[in-house]
């Protein structure tokens, strides 16, 4: 029996009930305890605390008041006041409980010292002194210092200079947005109809895209691009003189409008039958039918001047006629090329704004599908990254150049009428030819598309293993893989060169075919005619000539363009539908009827989607070890399976409930969290949740921004809430650590954090969203045991006592302190109960907890302590931050914070900025200026084989070119040669014949002129062959070279640059290079040697053109030069304005759960339009800027045309017809072809910045030691013993940052086991980054075995160290893949080492066993299983030196111990240095070093620490033992 203070007894049960209710004591409201569903009476807490109210005072407990926004309450009654009887009681507790829900407060995070206990007080009276002293501090600082600035940082973005405009410019597309409506076709088409408007008034705001107030003249010209082009050539372009996006071009607008075209696809076919093709043409139907009609009349302007204009001029050169007649027909030939150059100019103005429309219209809709998603299922993020950057372009490529296909057909049907009009039915043989190249077409494009869909697959797998080797890089390096899975992607892209190797040499026949299918059609209609006795005149002949070459030509070539786009964009429009096909979230979680009740789960079953088993039984059967990554994209039996993980779940939570949740690694914990966030499917049963959730991931989700964005999470600032945030989850001292404050640039996946740091920055988002429901998901398990502490009073029992609260922890000595708690086995809620109920039943919590408290016991054991502490203190609340040793830390770090705090109000903008830009972590990407250097386009010479190879490709085209123009010239030869003086009989005289069928020389020109067709064909294949065959080698060069640059740079490269930067290397620049350079530079080298050969021509039958052409040239080039500087610098900011695109999707797959929790779907859609939106701009601009010069290098080339027709009118006589036709038909040639290819050497230019930022990287970038010295390579056997020495050690991670290691020196003895503790960034992971050469030494060495470390190769070094991560790191692949990836152990080896772990059972469960799939991130695995796998992965290493980094945070104590074991057992030859939070983990070592600020503070037995009572690691432990529950 225990007497209480007021002189009355309780039984020791009694007084356990009393504990138990006063560990939960500071919640004020909803303090009624929901039992489990089934119990009907009081709890033993709701008995202790009605006991307390009748005068019986609980342990020493401290209150924290739950208001953040309110102030504490200074008239609150005594806490020693008697209170009424315990009905009345209760029913003021029903009274506060449903006035709080009807006006929640917020936490206030400030120790309210009226109602503190009165021995706390006598315990140390200073106490509630500093507290006040704290809270007058805080307020001084928000008067006088951030309030000045308080202002700018409530628009939720950082200070740098930079950033405030881009901010600034993001805000603005909210004034600018609009919704979609679907209505009436005038009010949808009235925008676009004003365009019709001859003239219209330019627009005033310079910030809206200038297209939208444009009139039809300016529409079509493009001269609305003017202003922006001649201010690029001017001073260049920034991103403040780009344009916002236009409100008809937003995505957001434009996906509301797929999106009700899709819903309405699938409302009228179903799901199975819904065909996005349909939706996709019900979007661009309208604009598509207007451009074809612009198109037709095209056509008919380019078919109208060779078939009439030119045919009749060229003829009148032989007659007589008056000269005001060939005047006529030249001024229409000019009037009709010019209707033409308009006409086409409407067409690519309308097609363009399609192409924009339709690509953010597809790329939005697939980002808000994402946001449905729970996850990305078997979809990698690499297929998603691909679906953005590479099917976005395809997607706009079939807009703007897939309806051209219809020229084609249209010319074709156009050709065959007047050849059979001209020269009757013979003729039509050539047209045969030329009809025969739709099938052949037809066929190249299927296998194109073929080919297409599987080099897709087979790149979204390298781009796959890229994001994952970026993701892993520092495991990847740690372990010296490097060489391995460099080889794997080698191997991936050799897969992939194969395929673009067989799709380039198929498009580069369709490529080559295309200009010389009409002259061959030419030469066969000729050779029929004539050789069925008809005569052929040169007006004749050239017309045709130039229909061919010119408007036939053109055709052709559109068509092998469009088949290619059509061919891309379906597949494309394919795999989007396959996304929008996938599962989305099914909303079960209902809202509670029970406004008092926060959660209820009746009979509930639920389960993850099942993963991959398809491929894997695919791949057994090919033996393959890892899955097949390229069938992902494929049909799956198993798509739609299900694995049940939680079954027949009852739980009732009441509102203000603390409920922790335990069990066994694997036992369903996360999984119970993700089920009430609803990110599961629920197979039967009911889930009902009644308010807002805030979510603490297992681990943390941290967005590259500031610390302080990664708090806010979009919240509006709240200065005195926001600190008093920091305070309660221990971010102060770290905050003052950081180089920026808390507005210093975090890294992503918080790159620069500690492990701690990152889930306490993960846990003050939380807290700060002042939500109803806290999930909170082992927030304890990254954090030292007095951070946690201090979290679990301030953050869990005080700011969150009137909350609702899911605690998951393997912290165990904190479920006391629960009003109850959930006990998981296998995904059934095997016990529910308070504390004691479920210690009395004795079963698997019970065995849980003891187990937890006898390795307790065992620690205390090893510690001599002269005195025991009180029962009641230690059944208390945790009191960490009342002792000394706590209450010197928390008082300095928070004194030198405020200190911070004050002064930053005197700070001017320019120390503001200055210290913005010491926090800024990620390095800004280059926007490059002026041309493309020379070097650049070397080095692609040199990757592709050397300038002789260059060369020799270059003169394959000359060939190619040379046998298209040599038909033409012998077909000129052969019409002036006539009928070669013969005679024929014409009535009674004999005359010399003109008719060419009469020459007797007649064979041998037909001879001739028909051998340059095997010629032209040979020469094309020719040209085809070597030409991919030299831009292949040179893009897999530039693949290679720059994989080994990237992952050869030392890890700084990774901390500071985004790896949406980084992927856009090796996904979109590598499209570039792969496909669309060489594609764009053979149409480029095949045009400039036609524009040489029609040139020559012309020179030759007008020698005095000569004079023009310089003049010409000169005029040419001068645009050019001046206009391809906007071109450029549009195409390198569309470049730039890609990576944040994808570094923003990167980060929403894998903060999917954290997004929903929050409900910020919006907020991060807004962020991606707005990024998508800014991209899309710069890419329209930029094809523009090509359309802008395209059409006055036409009008220019048309000068062409005009001066040579004038030559013809003034030089009639003295030039031959077939001459002047030839020069004619050549120089009407050059007018489209001349502006296509000096748009074409632009536009290779600007493909070439993709180039010039590989070949920036593969120059630029720093690299790591070598791995390999091979004049210093140690023994193989080396290190034999494993002693590590550090002498004098100091490190930094960068120039720019403070030194976190500060003149360690230790000597670690050969098979020590040293345990590192200490507070978070303390130093301790530093140790290891020193230790395996992440990052050099500053100064002093470290030597293992005698040997220097930095003497050696890093592969040599880092081969022979083995590491556990804090962060478990699991690939895509198997489970065996995972523990073994270069298979060079056994199956029994590693299900040895799977036995160790005490994985063997869960593995030997799952279908395929080691087989079994792992997807992205392992997270078909719980977090605790994952470190076990890691675990299993260094023990079949067997290195001398094993490194642990927190390993078993997220193990369970029971498996833990059990851990421990095995690794004293497996390593006990083995040097092992163990970095721990929970101290008992490390009491079993030889040593243990204690850090400090960087440095070794103690550095003894444990023995001799805790012998010593003042020594560091005896305050750690005790405050530590203040926390566990007897």
């Amino acid at each position: 029996m225990n007497e209480g203070k007021d002189g009355t007894t309780s039984s020791g049960d009694e007084q356990e009930d009393q504990i138990s209710e006063d560990a939960r004591k500071p919640l004020s409201v909803s303090d009624t305890v929901l039992t489990s569903v089934e119990e009907t009476s009081k709890s033993p807490s709701e008995e202790a605390r009605n006991a307390g109210k009748d005068g019986s005072h609980p342990p020493q407990v401290e209150v924290v008041n739950s208001s953040i926004l309110e102030e504490p309450n200074q008239e609150e009654g005594d806490v020693n006041k008697n209170c009424s009887s315990p009905v009345e009681d209760e029913m003021e507790l029903q009274t506060e409980a449903l006035m709080e829900v009807s006006e929640p407060s917020e936490p206030l995070l400030v120790p309210n010292t009226n109602v503190m206990n009165i021995d706390t007080l006598n315990e140390d009276e200073s106490s509630i002194g500093d507290d006040e002293d704290m809270n007058e501090d805080i307020d001084d600082a928000l008067d006088e210092g951030y309030m000045g600035i308080e202002c700018t940082l409530e628009r939720g973005f950082s200070l740098n200079e930079s950033g405030i405009a881009q901010n600034l410019r993001h805000e603005k597309y909210l004034d600018i947005h609009h919704d979609y409506e679907p209505g009436s076709p005038a009010s949808r088409y009235y925008a676009a109809l004003r365009h019709l408007i001859p003239v219209r008034k330019k627009m005033k705001d310079r910030d809206q895209m200038p297209v939208d107030g444009t009139g039809l003249y300016s529409f079509a010209s493009f001269s609305w691009m003017t202003r922006l082009m001649w201010k690029a050539y001017k001073k260049g372009l920034n991103e403040e003189d780009i344009p916002l996006c236009s409100k008809h071009d937003m995505a957001d607008y434009n996906s509301q409008r797929l999106e009700h075209l899709w819903q309405n696809e699938i409302k009228t076919y179903g799901k199975n039958g819904a065909s996005l093709q349909r939706a996709v043409w019900n979007f661009i139907k309208t604009r598509v039918i207007l451009a074809l009609f612009f198109f037709m009349w095209t056509l008919a302007m380019g078919f109208l001047g060779p078939t009439v204009f030119m045919r009749y001029l060229i003829a009148w050169i032989s007659t007589d006629d008056p000269l005001s007649l060939g005047v006529c027909w030249t001024l229409g030939l000019i009037f009709g090329e010019l209707c033409r150059i308009i006409f086409f100019g409407l067409v690519w103005s309308l097609n363009y704004r399609t192409g924009v429309r339709l690509r953010a219209a597809c790329m939005g809709i697939i980002y808000k599908k994402l946001m449905r998603m729970s996850g990305v299922g078997d979809r990698s993020i690499g297929e998603l990254i691909n679906l953005f950057a590479n099917d976005g372009q395809r997607i706009y490529d079939f807009a703007v150049l897939g309806p051209l296909i219809i020229g084609g057909p249209v010319v074709a049907l156009g050709g065959v009428f007047y050849i059979l009009f001209l020269l009757g039915p013979w003729a039509l043989f050539g047209m045969l030819t030329f009809l025969l190249f739709y099938p052949f077409q037809f066929g190249i494009s299927r296998l194109t598309g073929y080919f297409r869909r599987r080099t897709v697959t087979v790149t979204d797998e390298r781009v796959r293993m890229m994001n994952e080797l970026l993701f892993s890089v520092k495991l990847i390096k740690m372990y010296a893989w490097e060489k391995s899975f460099a080889k794997k992607i080698s191997e991936i892209r050799e897969r992939e060169r194969v395929l673009l190797e067989k799709s380039a040499y198929v498009q580069s026949i369709s490529l080559a075919m295309a200009p010389t299918v009409p002259v061959i059609a030419a030469i066969v209609t000729f050779l029929a005619h004539i050789g069925a006795g008809y005569n052929l005149t040169p007006a004749k002949a050239f017309c045709l000539v130039m229909l061919f070459t010119s408007t036939f030509r053109y055709a052709m070539s559109q068509v092998v363009y469009s088949v290619h786009t059509i061919v891309e964009g379906i597949t494309a429009i394919d795999r989007y539908q396959r996304i929008l096909l996938m599962d989305e979230l099914t909303p079960y979680v209902k809202t509670t009827n029970d406004k008092h009740t926060a959660i209820i789960i009746k009979d509930a079953t639920l389960a993850w989607n099942a993963f991959g088993q398809q491929e894997l039984k695919k791949d057994l059967k090919n033996k393959r070890s890892d899955p097949p990554v390229d069938q992902l994209l494929l049909p799956k039996e198993n798509e739609g399976k299900l694995n049940e993980v939680l079954f027949n779940l009852n739980l009732a939570v009441k509102k203000g409930e603390l409920i922790g949740v335990c069990g066994s690694v694997g036992a369903g914990k996360s999984s119970l969290v993700s089920a009430l966030l609803g990110q599961m499917q629920l197979q039967s049963g009911e889930v009902a949740l009644n308010g807002s959730c805030a979510y603490v991931r297992q681990q943390a989700w941290i967005l590259n921004t500031t610390l302080r964005e990664n708090i806010l999470l979009g919240e509006n600032f709240d200065a005195r809430r926001y600190y008093k945030v920091i305070y309660a989850c221990s971010l102060t001292q770290d905050i003052e650590m950081l180089p920026g404050g808390d507005l210093t640039e975090i890294g992503e996946r918080g790159i620069n954090l500690s492990g701690g740091q990152k889930q306490r920055v993960s846990l003050a988002r939380a807290l700060y969203s002042n939500k109803d429901v806290y999930f909170l998901d082992d927030p304890l398990s990254a954090v030292d045991a007095h951070v946690g502490s201090h979290i679990f009073q301030w953050v869990i029992q005080g700011a969150l006592r009137s909350k609702t609260t899911i605690f998951i922890t393997h912290q165990l000595q904190y479920l006391p302190h629960c009003d109850r708690i959930i006990y998981l086995c296998d995904g059934h809620i095997a016990e529910v109960g308070t504390h004691l109920k479920l210690m009395k039943e004795d079963n698997g919590y019970a065995g849980l907890y003891k187990a937890h408290m006898e390795t307790v016991h065992n620690q205390e054991k090893s510690k001599s302590i002269s005195q025991s502490l009180p029962l009641g203190l230690s059944c208390s609340r945790p009191t960490t931050f009342r002792n000394r040793v706590e209450k010197q830390v928390t008082a300095d770090s928070v004194a030198s914070f405020l200190t911070r705090l004050k002064k930053s109000g005197q700070l001017n903008k320019n120390s503001v900025t200055a210290e913005i830009k010491k926090g800024q972590l990620m390095t800004e990407e280059k926007l490059e200026k002026g041309n493309i250097p020379m070097s650049v386009y070397k080095s692609y010479i040199h990757a592709a084989g050397g300038y002789i190879i260059a060369s020799l490709v270059i003169l394959t085209f000359a060939a190619n070119v040379g046998s298209t123009t040599f038909s033409s010239w012998w077909l000129s030869y052969w019409l002036s040669a006539g009928g070669g003086n013969t005679t024929i009989i014409v009535g009674n005289e004999t005359v010399t014949s003109d008719n060419i069928a009469d020459n007797p020389d007649r064979h041998f020109y037909q001879l001739v002129y028909g051998l340059t067709i095997v010629v032209i064909l040979a020469t094309s294949l020719l040209r085809g062959f070597t030409f991919m065959k030299t831009t292949l080698k040179a893009s897999s060069s530039m693949h290679d070279k720059v994989f080994v640059r990237v992952f050869q740079s030392p890890m700084s490269f990774f901390d500071t640059t985004p790896s949406g930067r980084i992927i856009n290397i090796f996904s979109r620049d590598m499209d570039e290079v792969d496909v669309r350079v060489p594609f764009t530079m053979e149409t480029f080298l095949q045009n400039i040697w036609l524009i040489v050969s029609s040139l020559l021509f012309v020179c030759l039958v007008f020698p005095y053109f000569l004079f023009v052409l310089v003049f010409l040239t000169v005029l040419f080039m001068f645009i050019r030069t001046i206009f391809r500087v906007g071109i450029r610098d549009f195409k390198r900011m569309e470049n730039i304005s890609r990576s944040p695109l994808y570094s923003h999707v990167n980060t929403t797959v894998n903060g999917l759960a954290t997004i929903h929790a929050y409900g910020k779907q919006e907020m991060f859609t807004r962020k991606f339009m707005t990024l998508f939106d800014e991209n899309s701009c710069s890419f329209y601009l930029f094809n523009c800027a090509m359309r802008w010069l395209a059409i006055r290098l036409d009008l220019l080339a048309l000068s062409v045309t005009a001066t040579t027709a004038l030559m013809i009118l003034i030089l009639r006589g003295s030039v031959e017809a077939s001459f002047a036709g030839l020069a004619l038909a050549y120089a009407a040639q050059l007018s489209g072809i001349f502006q296509f290819t000096v748009r074409l050497s632009t536009e290779t230019e600007a493909r070439f910045t993709s180039v010039q930022r590989i070949n920036n990287y593969i120059k630029g970038l720093l690299s790591e030691a070598p791995s390999i010295l091979e004049s210093h390579r140690p023994e193989v056997s080396w290190p034999k013993r494993g002693r590590i020495s550090f002498q004098n050690v100091y490190l930094r991670y960068r120039p720019d940052t403070p030194i976190v290691l500060k003149g360690v020196n230790i000597d670690i003895d050969a098979e020590e086991k040293i345990g590192v503790v200490g507070r978070t960034g303390s130093g301790k992971s530093s140790l290891g980054m020193a230790l395996f050469r992440m990052v050099e030494l500053t100064e002093g060495k470290i030597c293992i075995d005698n040997v220097d470390i930095s003497s050696i190769g890093l592969e040599d070094l880092r081969s022979k160290l083995s590491i556990i991560p804090q962060d478990p790191v699991l690939f895509i692949g198997t489970v065996r893949y995972n523990l073994d990836p270069f298979e060079k152990h056994s199956d029994e080896e590693v299900w040895d080492a799977l036995e160790q772990t005490y994985m063997r059972g869960k593995i030997s469960a799952l279908d395929l066993k080691l087989l079994a799939p792992v997807v992205e991130n392992g997270e078909n695995f719980s977090v605790g299983e994952r470190q076990l796998l890691c675990m299993a992965r260094a023990l079949l290493r067997r290195s001398k030196i094993l490194f642990l980094d927190e390993a078993t945070a997220a193990i369970d104590t029971e498996t833990d111990a059990l851990i421990q074991n095995t690794l004293k057992n497996a390593f006990i030859n083995c040097t092992m240095i163990t970095i721990a939070h929970r101290l008992n983990t490390v009491m079993s070592c030889t040593r243990i070093m204690v850090m400090d600020d960087g440095k070794v503070v103690e550095f003894d037995s444990p023995d001799k620490l805790l012998a010593n009572p003042t020594s560091v690691f005896s305050k750690m432990l005790t405050a530590a033992e203040s926390s566990f529950m007897r």
